[in-house]
C-alpha cells in the first residue's frame, strides 16, 4: 500500500506483512517478481531521493533518524513519495540477509522500482550520450560479486564517467550489497543492466567510442598508451578477468606496469588506475 499518511501509528511488527516483502527484496527472484529494490542508510535514501525520485516508491524511517535526518522527510514530501514511520525491530527486520549477516540500515530504508533490465536498453543508453567529445564509458563484463560491482560503480562515479553498462553475466546492481556498496553513487549516473557484450561492442564502435581492456601481456604500458578522448573500460570477472574473445575484439590493450613481485591487480584496483589516469588525461588536456 501507499496511500498511508506520515502520521499514521509506526509499523512496529517484525512479522507483518509488508516487512517481510521488503526484506525478500534480498533475492534476485524477489526483485524481479515485485518489480522492486532496496536502499539502506540515510546516505544511500538521501542519494536516491535527490537524484532518481522518479523510482522511490516509499520511504521508511525511525523517529530519531527523522529527527537525525529531517531532510529526508523533505525530499520525500516534495516529491511525494509516502513516508512510513517504523520502529527499530520492524526495520532490522526489513534489511535481513540470512544467518550471521549484520546490517545496520540507520534508521532508513527505502524501496525503489526496479528498472528495466534487456539487451536493448544497454545498446539505447550507448546511443543516447553524445555524439561528440570526451566520454568516458564503464562496462562490467561477468563481474560476479555483488560488493565488487557496487564498489566499481562508486569508483566510475568518483572518476566523472558518464555510463556504466553491465552485461546480462553481471551481478545485480540493486542487490542489497551492491546497493550498500555504491554508496549512492547508483543513482548519481546512468547504470544500465542485461547487456549483451557483442551488442555492447557493437554499439561503443557505432558511437566512436573505443572499447579498452587491461591484459598482463598487452604492448602497450597504460601510462605511455595514446588514450582516445572517447574511451570504453572492460573490466572483467576477478578470477578469470575478460575471455579471449572479448579480448581479441577490443581494438585497445594496455597493461598496467607492476614494479613489485605481485603478478596481477584486482579488477577493483585496475578499474580504478585506468578511471583516473583517463581523468588525468582528460584534465591535462
Amino acid at each position: 500500500m501507499t496511500d498511508e499518511r506520515p502520521d499514521q501509528s509506526p509499523i512496529t511488527s517484525p512479522r507483518s506483512e509488508r516487512v517481510r516483502r521488503i526484506a525478500a527484496l534480498a533475492g534476485r527472484s524477489a526483485r524481479r517478481k515485485q518489480g522492486r529494490f532496496r536502499v539502506e542508510g540515510p546516505q544511500a535514501v538521501r542519494s536516491l531521493l535527490a537524484e532518481r525520485p522518479d523510482l522511490t516508491l516509499e520511504l521508511y524511517l525511525t523517529e530519531r533518524c527523522e529527527s537525525d535526518h529531517p531532510e529526508l522527510a523533505a525530499l520525500a514530501a516534495a516529491a511525494r513519495i509516502p513516508m512510513h514511520r517504523v520502529e527499530d525491530p520492524a526495520l532490522r527486520a526489513m534489511v535481513r540477509e540470512g544467518e550471521g549477516a549484520l546490517v545496520t540500515p540507520q534508521g532508513a530504508v527505502a524501496v525503489g522500482r526496479l528498472p528495466q533490465e534487456d539487451a536493448r536498453s544497454a545498446v539505447e543508453a550507448i546511443g543516447a550520450q553524445p555524439a561528440e567529445g570526451p566520454l568516458t564509458v564503464v562496462v562490467l563484463h561477468e563481474v560476479r560479486d555483488p560488493g565488487n560491482v557496487g564498489t566499481l560503480i562508486r569508483t566510475a562515479d568518483a572518476a566523472g564517467a558518464d555510463l556504466v553498462v553491465l552485461t546480462r553475466t553481471s551481478a545485480d546492481p540493486y542487490s542489497p550489497k551492491a546497493v550498500r556498496a555504491c554508496a549512492g553513487s547508483l543513482f548519481h549516473l546512468p547504470v544500465v543492466t542485461g547487456g549483451d557484450i557483442d551488442q555492447v561492442l557493437a554499439a561503443l564502435a557505432h558511437s566512436h567510442v573505443v572499447a579498452a581492456a587491461t591484459s598482463g601481456h598487452a604492448s602497450l604500458d597504460l601510462f605511455e598508451a595514446e588514450l582516445p578522448a572517447r574511451i570504453a573500460w572492460l573490466l572483467g570477472n576477478e578470477a578469470h578477468g575478460l575471455d579471449a574473445a572479448t579480448l581479441e575484439a577490443a581494438p585497445l590493450a594496455v597493461r598496467i606496469p607492476l614494479a613489485g613481485r605481485a603478478e596481477s591487480l584486482n579488477v577493483h584496483t585496475a578499474a580504478t588506475v585506468c578511471l583516473f589516469e583517463t581523468l588525468r588525461r582528460r584534465g591535462r588536456g
